[in-house]
């Protein structure tokens, strides 16, 4: 039997009832009778295959010499970077990287040092909150960016987002530099994770994880460079890995929420309640894109399957073609939208004219 991790009983309240999500649990189980829900041999090989192209990159990086092949490499890092966490970090985290929880911990723990993320304040704002409240304003932290742009049309509109859909671009390059380096910080010392939600506290295990696994970050991609290369060197290169870190994890992750096809509930009443029950929520306000894109399968460790990905989060994402189309069918029967995009490119073009529509001051709020 597949346990699934359940929505979250308090701050809001999904009032619909269904027999959607329990129909679908049971037709998944029925798929996969006699094989684990966790990838196993496929999964494995490819973290070994992602893990060796990081781990070479880096090498290369530290070896090189020539200005040219330096920049390549450090292209080739970003993108390691990204494979290490759609493919290994996400799915440790999730528990369904091992059926044991003290390998997703080993795991998680290794891969977000070698990443240089938070594993904590990443936890907090995206298995609490954004799996539980996708698209819901105040709730969900994926459309949080601290005033710098609008990305739900329940957020009030300022004259500043007049032109974000041709500035978001060079906020989004910037993205990780400011997540790693601040971002992790502020909320560390603030237990502020935006500006309409606080962290539970942390215990002092916590405390000195998120010290000692920036300190390790800290001398191995930042010291050790410096030891062996010129200054300048090291931050043209740091630039450049964070520039193809950010664009790539953006424009990958906000493509299955922030598009035009999907929903944006506001809470009503008190407490805040959703019409609709949790499950079909997630149907309402998630969107796979590019699914039959071998490559982008193979490197977005399925976060293009995200409507599999948020209904059954402890599946590994290796499974998730094999389920997708139980999903597909069970939501035609329930009357249930199953929203698809189907090229990546199309769905990029989808996100920029989503940033334009909610720039204009007469976009619904």
């Amino acid at each position: 039997m597949i346990v699934q991790s359940q929505p979250s009983p308090d701050a809001i309240v999904f009032k619909g009832r269904s027999d959607f999500l329990k129909t679908i649990r049971a037709r998944v189980d029925r798929r996969l009778v006699g094989r684990s829900p966790f990838g196993y041999g496929r999964l494995y090989g490819k973290a070994l295959i992602i893990g060796l192209w990081f781990v070479a990159s880096y090498a290369l990086l530290l070896t090189i010499r020539v200005g040219w092949e330096q920049l390549l490499a450090c292209i080739s890092f970003g993108l390691a970077a990204c494979a290490l966490g759609f493919n290994v970090f996400h799915d440790a985290n999730h528990g369904s990287f091992s059926p044991s929880r003290r390998v997703n911990l080993a795991v998680s723990v290794v891969t977000c040092t070698a990443l240089g993320a938070s594993r904590y304040f990443w936890w907090y704002k995206h298995q609490v909150l954004h799996h539980r409240f996708p698209n819901i304003f105040r709730w969900d932290d994926d459309i949080e960016t601290r005033g710098l742009l609008r990305l739900s049309p329940r957020q009030p509109w300022r004259p500043r987002f007049k032109n974000q859909h041709r500035f978001f671009f060079l906020l989004y390059a910037l993205g990780t530099l400011e997540w790693f380096f601040v971002k992790d910080f502020v909320q560390y010392f603030t237990r502020w994770v935006n500006s309409y939600q606080r962290t539970p506290t942390m215990s002092r295990g916590q405390k000195l994880e998120f010290w000692m696994c920036k300190g390790v970050y800290a001398a191995i991609f930042l010291a050790l460079p410096l030891a062996v290369m010129p200054a300048w060197r090291v931050l043209v290169g740091l630039l450049v890995f964070h520039v193809t870190l950010s664009l790539t994890l953006t424009f990958i992750f906000n493509l299955a929420h922030q598009v035009e096809k999907v929903d944006f509930p506001a809470p009503a009443g008190e407490p805040a309640t959703i019409a609709d029950d949790w499950a079909a929520h997630q149907m309402r306000t998630t969107a796979n894109f590019a699914t039959g894109n071998r490559l982008l399968n193979w490197f977005a460790g399925g976060l293009n399957f995200q409507i599999e990905h948020h209904l059954f989060p402890r599946i590994s994402h290796t499974l998730y073609p094999d389920i997708s189309g139980i999903l597909r069918r069970t939501a035609r029967e329930f009357d249930l939208p199953y929203l698809h995009y189907e090229t990546y490119f199309a769905t990029v073009q989808s996100h920029c004219r989503f940033l334009r529509e909610l720039g204009r001051e007469t976009s619904p709020a």
